[in-house]
């Protein structure tokens, strides 16, 4: 007979259960020759190994100000309109994979006819550079807060955000077709995190309706700090501000930044300058920092300097673990070259536009400007960027 382990033989354990019973007295109704069952003594399991907090993670890139200059749109055009993305075909593995791509349109995309479009210094692009945007280029976090967008007439913003709606970006914000639109922040709900999508501009050229541009004057910017703060997981800010062509932050910059970081901005990503200024972390009241992109420069023009042309994708990670608190990690910055020819040629004879990540502009660099390289634009863009983000070689 197999024995249950630590156990006695059946038949010593009978024998010890009659012994007890004549001891104490006691009767039992079990019959003499009845079988007695044993359950085996329970053993109590490991206690379990409490299971790693969720990690919720977004990416994000961002590139600067979209300008569709003459010849930008002039080698876009097709047979049947117009495609930009070829443009962005060496750079666009960079990013393709981010769960949000942030653009600035630097432009109204509102006409609808070859006769309509105008470039530099009013500019009205076609439709279908919203619709190339989006679709060949994979925006899809948009800023429509700039000086640019007031160039015409209400008419064409809203012609802008109707063209917008139809491609369904997951974010856009900064230009409205009414006080109610203005009024409402733009969330999207990615891989678990609730982001909201603010858009502001210092500046603007022509008059335009009350709602039509999210400014920094007024009670607005304010207002939808406040909500957004309440409402979101991570509250992005873009800025259009600053000073052209300046690689430096002016003073009107510097008031704002803090007046976001003191609101609880996460992201601040500024445009406008049209060429790169300082990255930082800045820490907030709330016990949090703040990432600022002061300018990310140009990403698709013709302006000829070298500074205009050198550009780059921005990136960060959004990251929550379990229920604490968000935080911006991994900050990096690949910079870019905005290649054509323009050297030697007149400004309606530029060609061959595309945009290089700068470890592949080595030689187009130099062929412009002679005496620049590869190696001095990252120099210039470690020196202008800081070492607060990592530049990406």
């Amino acid at each position: 007979m197999r024995h249950l382990p630590g156990s006695l033989p059946l038949s010593s354990s009978v024998g010890l259960l009659g012994l007890t019973l004549a001891l104490t007295g006691c009767t039992s109704n079990v019959a003499p020759d009845a079988p007695v069952s044993f359950t085996p003594e329970q053993t109590s399991s490991a206690p379990s190994t409490p299971s790693a907090p969720t990690e919720q993670r977004v990416t994000v890139s961002a590139m600067g100000d979209m300008l569709p200059h003459h010849a930008v749109n002039a080698e876009a055009k097709t047979a049947d309109g117009y495609d930009y993305g070829h443009y962005f075909d060496a750079i666009r593995p960079i990013y393709q994979s981010s769960d949000l791509v942030f653009c600035n349109e630097e432009v109204l995309a509102s006409a609808t006819s070859p006769a309509q479009i105008t470039t530099y210094p009013r500019f009205r692009a076609p439709t279908q550079f919203a619709e190339s945007l989006s679709r060949d280029v994979g925006c899809n976090d948009i800023n429509l807060a700039n000086n640019h967008m007031a160039d015409y007439e209400q008419a064409d913003i809203d012609r802008t955000r109707d063209t917008w709606d139809a491609l369904q970006p997951k974010l856009i914000a900064g230009a409205n077709r009414s006080s109610e639109e203005q009024r409402t922040i733009a969330y999207a709900e990615i891989n678990g995190m609730k982001i909201a999508q603010l858009a502001f501009t210092a500046q603007s050229n022509m008059g335009h309706t009350t709602f039509g541009l999210n400014t920094t004057d007024g009670p607005l910017m304010d207002e939808q700090l406040a909500e957004a703060h309440k409402q979101a997981d991570v509250v992005m800010v873009s800025m259009h501000w600053g000073t052209e062509d300046s690689t430096a932050t002016d003073a009107p910059q510097r008031e704002l930044t803090q007046k976001l970081v003191n609101a609880g901005a996460d992201v601040v990503i500024g445009t406008g300058p049209h060429v790169l200024q300082p990255a930082e972390f800045i820490d907030r009241p709330d016990g949090g920092r703040t990432l600022v992109w002061n300018s990310l420069g140009n990403m698709l023009s013709t302006q000829v300097p070298v500074n205009n042309r050198t550009g780059g994708i921005a990136q960060w990670q959004l990251v929550r673990t379990g229920d604490g608190p968000v935080t911006v990690e991994q900050a990096t910055f690949t910079p870019t070259f905005m290649d054509f020819v323009a050297r030697g040629v007149s400004l309606g004879a530029r060609h061959g536009l595309r945009i290089l990540p700068m470890s592949q502009a080595d030689e187009r660099v130099r062929s412009e400007f002679p005496g620049e390289s590869a190696d001095s634009r990252y120099a210039f863009v470690q020196k202008t960027v800081g070492d607060q983000v990592q530049v990406v070689r």
